[in-house]
């Protein structure tokens, strides 16, 4: 038997109440409670609900069900989405279905109403809040309180229970004759067992409980089924309690996006709550399995006993659920954002720790930025292209290279964004990416774009993985940096986690070449790729050298299609004056058709043609477009000159601006520039009133300068802008480096930071805040002053021997370090001047404070010795001028890495170094620290280092670390042949010497295959044969 379906057409607008289901068991249960069925409607395309329509009473009810499967506050705000999207005249919506009562007053079979409760609205969710100290946690996340209408007929049910009774046996009854299919399921409320056990006693589940061999037919083991949460439950642990009728009760129900088994947590989150917990709403999955659907009639009998209660008067005058839906989904999708970065991601403050520890690089605002930037409909045609389906479902590689400003770095955000969206909820699935950036080359060596994807890939999981945590453990302690192989090994631990991992790169040829980051990476990514399956996408101009790795690929050239760049223009168009938008058609056509499919360039010509005021300007203008090879630095040039025809005051402001983001020596925040530009001569103190507006800041430059929302950068439009002042710096900005440093020390110099030392890390973090270019000027007034040309200037020795400035820019520079806080303390007992003016490399300026009287073997932080820094950072006159002196340790060593000047010169591949280094009278060759010079310069892959000590008599070639592992199986390791070749013509070098995992340096050869290095083993003719063919035999696999 089937309820009455009304004939008469009815459109969306006729419906004012929505009905939301959980589950499928749910949904019976509501649809048999219509009065009337009605006829269904069209919905739109991107609707995905199922809707049953009808009547109970006067109101006009829309029911729709959660996805199979789908459970959770998410899923449910978004079919309540879809369904006032569809139906945009429903003033309220009920979630009805099955939840668990919170013992005492709560047993099976009742009915809870959420209704306000004190400071609770009536629903809450127990999954998002504060931790405090002690174990208490405080909620921050509630759904409105109910509309008043439903509220006021709320109080009429109540008093209609007191005075008649509840008519939800009525409703049972009637159930039961218009649908006695359903009566078996949904009405044996006598068969359901109602057991309370003891809140400290814990279930005991089947897997738990001893094995056992139970033969039942059908019937009884649907029965059993039904009662199987608890049949291995110890019933002495029962609470005794007399039986009673069915009960109402108004009050709390605790939401969220997780299961609660456990009465020892539903208990303390009664106790958080101030004990008005009356239900839990997501246990209604676990429940499914023992008595969903007399729950369910039950609460959907209650259900139509509220909305006969409703006057329909009272629904016409409240509010569309609308509005107030699209704020709650809003809400829960921040909230359900939260949840799985703060408590399933990494809620403990030890596993944000240990991410930091890692790498601080976090790529997630600048892909919001730079897709934010993308035209609606950009970058379909490769999202629909058949190589690109096909790389997801199945290649290994997709390249895709394009000449500059064609918009690679668009199509890479709009990539990253479909697959975190099609896989985002897929657990299995691992995404993770970089933005390749000339400006970031220090955060971008290939060591740290191996620790970013390890922190992005552990970022998809629930905690932190074992490998990553005992990797943590073991260096935190000795306060030092896991190695490269270790990064590497935890990388592959970590990916064997995932099913299938995509991993984006964006501008390879943006990433440093020159000690060899870009080609390290490359091969330690293919060969992750051969050995986990992993999916990559690149981008890249045409670079021969970086064209040619991905030979065999799947290739797609990157260029704007003509309907995109059309697009493009006509997004810029329509934000423009009455005057373009009349010519419309003719700027897009003309300037499409000189950029030849790139979007920057088209970004260029469009500013220019826009501050035209005539037709004829106009007209003008797109006719001098210029196009070919030069037209960037045309179009640069044409910029520039514009700029320097404003008016002074702005003209200065576009030049300082332009100056100080083209000289940095990082990437700067909007606040950084302002603190910077702002410093003035005699100050003592930054004037807030001299801060430029950031608005004002980027109009000047006529385009040049963009503003990253997300993370507050503020940068050049694109690395063909730095490349053009760079080769044009002393034409535009001649005097910017003394500038710069001189900004950089007066700042440091301000009253701030005299004698501000802070030994409490939270005073640290105050005084950057406080001072946002605290940080910059620190880490980058030395560098500047080199490049100034400023070195031995006085003004730099003065800031040097004034210990209150020095110390504070020494804190931040160490500070920033990893672990560097541990050594904080110590600075204010150390002589600075020395180390930091070799840290820098400032020759002339060290000569000086040694003239004066200064140390020339200070020690500083970690006994570091001025010609230690000098020796890592590749400061060869810092080093030429220490060592013809007589009265430093050459082989002195940190206490940190127990490294000496050779280690890290060798480590850094600092060949002129290494070689001024060896030929000084007593230096330790082979010394051992964690691994000898030698070492370090064949797992860093550094040929001409390794060269120089090989030539050593004193220097052992099969000198051996902690894992037993020789130069030359680090050097096979990395697959650099070069290194491997070298090695293995040295008579000396074991070829066949095993590591203390038993594995020769071969087998690291082959594993890297055919560019790993073993052709080198089978060309060398003073090898052992067995070795020779094992590599045969590994290369032919």
């Amino acid at each position: 038997m089937t309820s009455e379906t009304v004939p008469e057409p009815r459109t969306h607008d006729d419906y004012h109440v929505g009905w939301v289901c959980a589950l499928p068991t749910e949904q019976t249960a509501a649809i048999a409670m219509l009065n009337q069925r009605h006829g269904g409607l069209s919905k739109p395309s991107n609707d995905n609900n199922t809707y049953t329509l009808g009547s109970i009473g006067k109101h006009s009810v829309v029911i729709a069900c959660l996805p199979k499967g789908k459970i959770g506050n998410v899923s449910a705000a978004t079919v309540a989405t879809n369904m006032v999207s569809t139906f945009t005249n429903i003033k309220f919506c009920l979630m009805v279905g099955i939840g668990g009562g919170i013992p005492p007053k709560v047993r099976l079979g009742d009915v809870v109403v959420s209704t306000p409760v004190e400071a609770f609205p009536g629903v809450v969710q127990y999954d998002l809040g504060k931790a405090h100290q002690g174990g208490t946690f405080e909620r921050t996340r509630a759904l409105n309180s109910p509309p008043n209408a439903l509220l006021a007929a709320l109080t009429m049910v109540e008093s209609e229970h007191d005075l008649t009774g509840s008519r939800i046996p009525d409703y049972l009854e009637e159930l039961e004759k218009k649908w006695p299919r359903l009566a078996p399921k949904y009405l044996r409320s006598d068969s359901l067992k109602d057991q309370l056990f003891k809140a400290n006693y814990r279930h005991v589940s089947k897997s738990t409980a001893d094995k056992r061999v139970v033969l039942i037919d059908d019937q009884e083991a649907e029965e059993s089924d039904a009662e199987d949460d608890c049949r291995f439950c110890d019933t002495g642990q029962t609470v005794k309690r007399k039986p009673r009728e069915m009960r109402v009760h108004y009050g709390l129900i605790a939401s969220g996006n997780e299961l609660i088994k456990d009465s020892i947590f539903r208990e303390k989150l009664n106790t958080d709550l101030g004990g008005h917990v009356l239900c839990v709403e997501m246990e209604a999955a676990g429940l499914a399995h023992n008595f969903p659907s007399h729950a369910a009639a039950v609460a959907a009998a209650f259900a139509k006993e509220l909305l006969g209660q409703v006057q329909a008067s009272d629904v016409e005058r409240e509010p569309t659920a609308k509005k107030i839906l699209c704020h709650i989904h809003e809400t829960v999708l921040q909230a359900d954002s939260n949840i799985r970065e703060v408590k399933h991601k990494m809620d403990k403050k030890e596993d944000i720790e240990i991410l930091e520890w890692l790498t601080p690089v976090n790529y997630g605002p600048q892909h919001s930025d730079i897709f934010s930037q993308r035209q609606e409909g950009t970058g379909e045609w490769l999202l629909t292209s058949k190589e690109f389906q096909d790389w997801v479902d199945t290649k290994k590689t997709l390249f895709c290279p394009g000449v500059p400003g064609a918009g690679k770095t668009i199509i890479t955000s709009i990539v990253i964004n479909e697959l975190t969206t099609r896989f985002g909820d897929d657990d299995t699935v691992g995404i993770a990416y970089i933005y390749g950036n000339y400006r970031q080359h220090d955060e971008q060596r290939f060591d740290h774009l191996l620790e970013i994807l390890l922190k992005q890939l552990v970022q998809g999981q629930s905690s932190i993985p074992a490998s990553l945590r005992s990797l943590y453990d073991k260096h935190n302690v000795r306060k030092t940096r896991a190695s490269v192989e270790e990064v590497s090994a935890t990388l592959h631990s970590v990916a064997s986690l995932y099913s299938r991992i995509f991993v984006m790169i964006d501008a390879l040829d943006e990433l440093k070449e020159t000690d060899g980051s870009r080609n390290r990476f490359l091969e330690e990514l293919f060969k992750f790729q051969s050995q986990c399956g992993l999916k990559l996408f690149a981008t890249s101009r045409f670079i021969p050298e970086i064209v040619g790795r991905f030979d065999g690929s799947t290739t797609i050239n990157i260029r704007a299609r003509d309907e995109d760049m059309r697009g493009f223009l006509d997004g810029k168009i329509s934000q423009s004056g009455q005057l373009l938008q009349t010519h419309r058609e003719m700027i897009k056509t003309e300037i499409a058709k000189a950029v030849d499919g790139m979007f920057l360039l088209a970004q260029l010509h469009f500013d220019f043609v826009s501050t035209r005021l005539t037709l004829k300007q106009i007209k003008a203008a797109l006719n001098s477009l210029s196009s070919g090879p030069r037209a960037y630095d045309i179009a640069y040039e044409k910029t520039m000159e514009r700029i320097a025809g404003q008016k002074q005051s702005s003209n200065e402001l576009a030049m300082q601006v332009l100056s100080w983001i083209a000289c940095a020596k990082r990437v700067l925040t909007t606040l950084e520039l302002q603190h910077a530009l702002a410093v003035e001569e005699s100050d003592t103190e930054l004037d807030n009133e001299n801060l430029y507006r950031i608005e004002d800041m980027v109009s000047v430059c006529s385009g040049l300068v963009t503003v990253d929302e997300e993370s507050g950068i503020i940068r050049l439009v694109h690395y063909t802008t730095q490349d053009y002042l760079d080769r044009t710096r002393n034409k535009w900005f001649p005097i910017a480096e003394p500038e710069i440093t001189m900004a950089c020390i007066r700042y440091l110099s301000f009253d701030a930071f005299k004698g501000k030392f802070c030994t409490i890390r939270d005073d640290y973090k105050d005084l950057l805040l406080r001072n946002p270019f605290y940080m910059y000027a620190s880490h980058n007034w030395g560098h500047h002053a080199l490049m100034a040309s400023m070195d031995g200037d006085k003004v730099i020795l003065y800031f040097l021997e004034s210990p209150a400035k020095l110390y504070a820019s020494v804190q931040a520079i160490m500070a920033s370090r990893p672990n560097g806080w541990g050594y904080i303390e110590d600075i204010s007992q150390m002589a600075t001047e020395v180390p930091t003016a070799a840290y820098f490399g400032l020759s002339k300026t060290l000569l000086t404070l040694l003239e004066n009287g200064h140390l020339a073997d200070s020690r500083g932080v970690s006994c570091w010795t001025p010609l230690s820094y000098a020796a890592r950072y590749g400061h060869e006159d810092v080093v030429r001028l220490l060592l013809s002196r007589g009265d430093i340790d050459t082989n002195s060593e940190d206490t940190v890495y127990k490294e000496t000047p050779l280690s890290w010169a060798a480590k850094n591949g600092h060949a002129t170094i290494v070689q001024l280094l060896l030929e000084k009278e007593g230096i330790s060759a082979d010394h051992k620290g964690q691994q000898t010079p030698l070492s370090v310069a064949a797992r860093n892959v550094h040929a001409a280092t390794v060269r120089l000590l090989l030539s050593r008599h004193d220097v052992d070639p099969n000198s051996t670390d902690q894992q037993r592992r020789t130069p030359l199986s680090l050097a096979a390791g990395k697959g650099h042949t070069a290194v491997v070749k070298l090695l293995l013509e040295n008579e000396r070098v074991l070829a066949d010497y095993a590591d203390g995992q038993d594995r020769a340096p071969l087998s690291f050869a082959a594993e890297n295959g055919p560019r790993g290095g073993g052709q080198a083993f089978t060309c060398n003719r003073h090898r052992r044969r067995k070795p020779q063919k094992f590599l045969l035999q590994a290369d032919a696999s």
